[in-house]
């Protein structure tokens, strides 16, 4: 695969087609399987409804806590029921 080509730039990308793909190995000729990632290939990036699916299933960073935080001059967040010592 040529280096210029988006997916050796994008590995979630070049995964997304392998896994594709692999279900035609075996059974379809190399020219055919390199054809058919071509195409996926500008579906996924050229496309403007590819793009858009292929950024959705792009795997998210987990958020590090709750994202609960006090405001400059507010009072703490109360805690929940039953999360202290008399809960």
């Amino acid at each position: 695969m040529p280096n210029d080509e988006p997916s050796a730039a994008d590995p979630f990308l070049d995964e997304v087609v392998e896994r594709t793909l692999a279900r035609y190995r075996g059974i379809a000729s190399h020219d055919v399987i390199e054809t058919m990632r071509e195409l996926l290939v500008e579906a996924l990036t050229e496309d403007e409804v590819g793009r858009d699916l292929l950024e959705r299933a792009r795997p998210r960073a987990a958020p590090l806590g709750s994202g609960v935080a006090a405001r400059d001059g507010a009072e703490e967040p109360r805690r929940k029921a039953g999360g202290g010592e008399d809960g």
